[in-house]
């Protein structure tokens, strides 16, 4: 199939979406070889990758996915984001789930460990106590006792063993950094997805509605000067940000007085250099040992971004109600009693 399409791609036309579910199964199945595959995924970044291909190509790794099944009351909400972004920050998505996790948010965490970052989500919560290497049961009924399952993405995508070799080979992004927060493994009706790149924020939406996701934010951060910096919401300048509610797409920019914040310093946000120091964060923060003012910046940060799963999934009806629960779940104890269940459950 990738041979019969690759001078379409080349030629810089673009597949149906089946065409790319076809071409994503055979490699999922080994079936091209490296040359061809490379070839393929180097045409597509150039020709820029289309919302109906990436469709396809999702809904063909999530068929060869190992499969979580969870049915959720009414939401179940996966924060992994692409990474890959300009600034590098402390793991901001993990603390958010968590925090959106004590206030009633079943979280199914699809992540993996660093790749851009100084600490990525597998990495922070090793560290922090939680197994990472659950199997489809036992992360349901981590998600079912505590509201929370992580779901380690090489455990549960076996089949890109075949790609993994290649992507290394190539060392740039191909449409596969898009993906994998695209193909969690467990029925995600919602999402909150940071995205490297603002230009793909609108088409990802349009993808997860394709895909299925009743509920969504999908976002990009700027720094204060309007450079594109982080694939989070930003608190050191505006965000763009696609809402998608039941098939309907609305993008627009956010700025954190729509969370009550100020802008803060881009010093006061960054990652360490230790990752022992980047999983302090993540304790204070959670067990709100909040001190300085950077201490400050970095618990407004997560705090925004956890409102926002809290809206995503109808816990609350606007942003700043979202900063008030997170906040007040914070100040009383809650979430870091919530992360030592998560230990417990994992």
């Amino acid at each position: 199939m990738i041979q019969d399409v690759l001078d379409k791609v080349i030629n810089g036309e673009n597949l149906t979406q089946d065409e790319a579910y076809n071409c994503m199964n055979e490699m999922m199945e080994g079936k091209s070889n490296e040359v061809l595959i490379s070839s393929f995924l180097t045409a597509l970044r150039i020709k820029n990758e289309t919302i109906d291909e990436i469709t396809g190509f999702a809904n063909s790794m999530r068929k060869y996915s190992i499969k979580v099944d969870y049915t959720p009351k009414t939401y179940l909400l996966d924060t992994c984001g692409t990474g890959g972004d300009t600034l590098k920050t402390f793991n901001i998505s993990t603390i958010a789930s968590i925090i959106a996790a004590t206030g009633g948010v079943k979280i199914a965490k699809h992540g993996n460990r660093s790749i851009t970052s100084k600490c990525g989500g597998a990495d922070a919560l090793e560290r922090l106590g939680v197994n990472i290497n659950n199997n489809s049961k036992e992360v349901e009924k981590s998600i079912e006792k505590s509201g929370f399952g992580f779901i380690y993405a090489p455990q549960y995508h076996p089949a890109l063993k075949n790609i993994m070799p290649i992507r290394k080979m190539l060392n740039t992004r191909t449409v596969f950094n898009i993906l994998g927060p695209l193909t969690c493994p467990a029925p995600c009706n919602a999402q909150v997805m940071g995205i490297f790149d603002p230009d793909y924020v609108e088409p990802i939406a349009n993808v997860l509605s394709n895909l299925g996701t009743k509920r969504a934010m999908v976002f990009h951060g700027f720094d204060n000067n309007d450079n594109p910096a982080m694939d989070e919401i930003s608190i050191i300048g505006k965000t763009k940000v696609s809402f998608l509610n039941e098939g309907i797409v609305d993008t627009k920019y956010i700025r954190p007085k729509d969370f009550g914040y100020d802008i803060v310093d881009k010093k006061d946000i960054m990652a360490y250099d230790n990752i022992n120091d980047n999983i302090q964060v993540i304790k204070d923060i959670v067990s709100n040992n909040i001190k300085t003012k950077a201490d400050l910046s970095k618990k407004q940060l997560c705090v925004m971004n956890a409102s926002a799963i809290f809206y995503t999934s109808e816990i609350v009806d606007s942003l700043k109600e979202g900063v008030n629960l997170s906040e007040k779940l914070l100040e009383t104890g809650q979430v870091y009693q919530k992360l030592e269940e998560i230990k417990e459950c994992s």
